[in-house]
């Protein structure tokens, strides 16, 4: 199995030096890691707005080689347009929805979300925004770090 960090996990790791929760909650069978190129920038835009130090960098440094980035291309945008469409209850491909109104997912939720349907990763995430794709773009494993 491959794993795809949603931001959040990104900013939950930044909090812990010695990368226990990567190893023990995100990802204990040490499966390979990827990261959104998405992701990236919007870690980059947390710490510029929070003034990070360096150590929190040195973490997420630590983490990102190790991961598999990912870029944006025309494959995943055509990804991205399905699962956008599909949120908004409006993808031709659908009929039956299990959600009753639309689901307005941040952009940067989204090409996250497309990089995970498109390469057939599973997304870990701290939150909800996911959820109404769960086992129908990816598979969602929602974790509550402590």
């Amino acid at each position: 199995m491959k794993l795809l960090l949603d931001t959040n996990i990104l900013v939950q790791l930044s909090k812990d030096s010695a990368l226990r929760l990567l190893e023990r909650v995100v990802n204990p069978d040490d499966h390979e890691l990827y990261i959104s190129i998405a992701s990236i920038a919007e870690i980059k835009s947390i710490a510029l707005q929070n003034l990070w130090g360096g150590r929190k960098w040195q973490i997420i440094d630590r983490v990102l080689d190790e991961a598999v980035i990912i870029e944006i291309n025309e494959d995943l945008a055509n990804t991205y347009a399905e699962i956008d469409a599909f949120s908004q209850r409006r993808n031709p491909a659908y009929n039956d929805y299990l959600f009753k109104t639309p689901r307005n997912m941040g952009k940067n939720d989204l090409w996250i979300a497309a990089t995970g349907a498109l390469l057939g990763l599973q997304l870990v995430t701290t939150d909800t925004d996911f959820n109404h794709l769960h086992q129908v773009f990816l598979d969602v494993r929602l974790i509550k770090p402590e």
